[in-house]
Protein backbone atom coordinates (compact mmCIF):
# COMPACT_ATOMS: atom_id res chain seq x y z
CA UNK A 1 0.00 0.00 0.00
CA UNK A 2 1.43 3.49 -0.82
CA UNK A 3 1.55 6.18 1.81
CA UNK A 4 0.63 9.61 0.42
CA UNK A 5 2.88 12.81 2.28
CA UNK A 6 1.24 15.91 1.13
CA UNK A 7 3.81 19.15 1.72
CA UNK A 8 2.73 22.47 2.35
CA UNK A 9 4.96 25.93 2.41
CA UNK A 10 3.35 27.88 5.08
CA UNK A 11 0.71 30.95 3.75
CA UNK A 12 2.40 34.48 3.27
CA UNK A 13 3.55 35.52 6.93
CA UNK A 14 5.03 39.35 7.44
CA UNK A 15 8.24 40.96 6.28
CA UNK A 16 11.00 40.72 8.96
CA UNK A 17 11.14 43.92 10.63
CA UNK A 18 13.90 45.83 12.19
CA UNK A 19 14.90 43.94 15.93
CA UNK A 20 12.66 41.33 14.84
CA UNK A 21 13.82 37.42 14.76
CA UNK A 22 12.70 35.61 11.40
CA UNK A 23 11.47 32.84 13.84
CA UNK A 24 8.75 35.47 14.97
CA UNK A 25 7.02 36.36 12.10
CA UNK A 26 3.49 35.24 11.93
CA UNK A 27 0.93 35.45 8.97
CA UNK A 28 -0.81 38.59 7.73
CA UNK A 29 -4.31 38.39 6.23
CA UNK A 30 -3.33 37.15 2.58
CA UNK A 31 -1.28 34.51 4.59
CA UNK A 32 -4.64 33.47 6.28
CA UNK A 33 -6.78 33.51 3.63
CA UNK A 34 -4.26 31.14 1.33
CA UNK A 35 -4.38 28.65 4.25
CA UNK A 36 -8.34 28.59 4.09
CA UNK A 37 -8.06 28.14 0.38
CA UNK A 38 -5.82 25.50 0.61
CA UNK A 39 -8.35 23.78 3.45
CA UNK A 40 -10.84 24.47 0.97
CA UNK A 41 -9.15 22.61 -1.79
CA UNK A 42 -8.21 19.83 -0.03
CA UNK A 43 -11.93 19.34 1.00
CA UNK A 44 -13.11 19.89 -2.70
CA UNK A 45 -10.63 16.93 -3.41
CA UNK A 46 -11.30 14.72 -0.43
CA UNK A 47 -7.37 15.31 0.84
CA UNK A 48 -8.12 13.95 4.72
CA UNK A 49 -4.47 13.09 6.32
CA UNK A 50 -4.89 11.36 9.39
CA UNK A 51 -1.58 13.61 11.00
CA UNK A 52 -0.69 17.19 10.30
CA UNK A 53 3.36 17.72 11.57
CA UNK A 54 4.25 21.15 11.55
CA UNK A 55 7.33 23.32 11.86
CA UNK A 56 7.34 24.81 15.45
CA UNK A 57 7.48 28.74 13.71
CA UNK A 58 4.72 30.73 14.53
CA UNK A 59 3.57 31.09 10.75
CA UNK A 60 4.28 27.65 10.18
CA UNK A 61 2.22 26.58 12.92
CA UNK A 62 -0.65 29.18 12.42
CA UNK A 63 -0.68 27.55 8.35
CA UNK A 64 -1.32 24.49 9.79
CA UNK A 65 -3.76 25.40 12.57
CA UNK A 66 -6.52 27.31 9.73
CA UNK A 67 -5.95 24.35 7.84
CA UNK A 68 -6.99 21.67 10.37
CA UNK A 69 -9.59 23.85 11.96
CA UNK A 70 -11.21 24.61 8.53
CA UNK A 71 -10.79 21.21 6.79
CA UNK A 72 -11.41 19.54 9.97
CA UNK A 73 -9.07 17.65 11.42
CA UNK A 74 -7.04 16.93 14.25
CA UNK A 75 -4.15 20.03 15.76
CA UNK A 76 -0.80 19.50 13.95
CA UNK A 77 1.97 18.26 16.36
CA UNK A 78 5.36 20.24 15.98
CA UNK A 79 8.31 18.48 14.90
CA UNK A 80 11.97 20.30 15.30
CA UNK A 81 13.00 18.67 11.51
CA UNK A 82 10.51 20.46 9.76
CA UNK A 83 11.62 23.93 11.64
CA UNK A 84 13.89 26.64 9.10
CA UNK A 85 17.35 25.81 8.20
CA UNK A 86 16.91 22.60 8.94
CA UNK A 87 19.55 20.63 6.64
CA UNK A 88 17.46 18.40 4.08
CA UNK A 89 19.42 15.00 5.14
CA UNK A 90 18.83 15.65 8.69
CA UNK A 91 15.00 16.10 7.65
CA UNK A 92 15.20 13.26 5.72
CA UNK A 93 16.29 10.79 8.03
CA UNK A 94 14.16 11.80 10.62
CA UNK A 95 10.97 11.74 7.66
CA UNK A 96 12.33 7.76 7.07
CA UNK A 97 12.69 7.37 10.81
CA UNK A 98 9.10 8.23 11.35
CA UNK A 99 7.69 7.04 7.76
CA UNK A 100 6.81 3.30 9.40
CA UNK A 101 4.40 4.76 11.93
CA UNK A 102 2.95 7.83 9.71
CA UNK A 103 -0.51 6.74 8.44
CA UNK A 104 -1.43 6.45 5.15
CA UNK A 105 -1.85 10.54 4.11
CA UNK A 106 0.17 12.92 6.18
CA UNK A 107 0.56 16.24 5.43
CA UNK A 108 3.67 18.46 6.80
CA UNK A 109 4.13 22.02 6.71
CA UNK A 110 7.49 23.69 6.66
CA UNK A 111 9.47 26.17 5.08
CA UNK A 112 11.12 27.11 1.79
CA UNK A 113 14.27 26.61 1.08
CA UNK A 114 13.68 23.63 3.09
CA UNK A 115 10.53 22.00 1.71
CA UNK A 116 12.00 21.78 -2.45
CA UNK A 117 15.33 20.37 -0.73
CA UNK A 118 13.90 17.59 1.03
CA UNK A 119 11.26 16.64 -1.43
CA UNK A 120 14.06 17.12 -4.15
CA UNK A 121 16.18 14.86 -1.90
CA UNK A 122 13.09 12.33 -1.36
CA UNK A 123 12.54 12.25 -5.42
CA UNK A 124 16.26 11.25 -5.25
CA UNK A 125 17.70 14.79 -6.39
CA UNK A 126 20.81 15.81 -4.41
CA UNK A 127 20.32 19.52 -5.87
CA UNK A 128 16.38 21.47 -5.62
CA UNK A 129 15.48 20.39 -8.65
CA UNK A 130 11.67 23.09 -7.84
CA UNK A 131 11.09 25.94 -6.20
CA UNK A 132 7.56 25.68 -3.70
CA UNK A 133 5.86 28.62 -3.46
CA UNK A 134 3.77 30.11 -0.19
CA UNK A 135 0.58 27.99 0.41
CA UNK A 136 1.42 25.58 -2.15
CA UNK A 137 0.37 21.79 -1.66
CA UNK A 138 2.68 18.95 -3.13
CA UNK A 139 1.83 15.31 -3.02
CA UNK A 140 4.60 12.46 -2.79
CA UNK A 141 3.63 9.02 -2.62
CA UNK A 142 5.97 6.45 -1.25
CA UNK A 143 5.11 2.81 -2.04
CA UNK A 144 6.35 0.41 0.68
CA UNK A 145 7.28 -2.33 -2.38
CA UNK A 146 9.63 0.08 -4.17
CA UNK A 147 10.68 1.88 -1.44
CA UNK A 148 10.86 5.18 -3.23
CA UNK A 149 8.93 8.37 -3.37
CA UNK A 150 7.78 9.51 -6.82
CA UNK A 151 5.79 12.92 -7.28
CA UNK A 152 1.92 13.07 -7.79
CA UNK A 153 1.18 16.39 -8.42
CA UNK A 154 2.25 20.30 -6.84
CA UNK A 155 -0.39 22.98 -6.60
CA UNK A 156 0.04 26.49 -6.32
CA UNK A 157 -2.40 28.52 -3.96
CA UNK A 158 -3.41 30.95 -6.85
CA UNK A 159 -4.64 27.89 -8.22
CA UNK A 160 -6.67 26.00 -5.50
Amino acid sequence: MNKYLYFLRHATAEVIRPNQLDIDRCLVEKGRLQARRVARFMQRHNIEPDIVLSSPYPRAIQTAAIVCKEAALAPAKEQDWLALATDSQSASSQLYQQLPELPQHSLLVGHEPDISALISLLLGCHQPALKIRKASLTCLTYGEVSKSFQLEWLVPAKLM
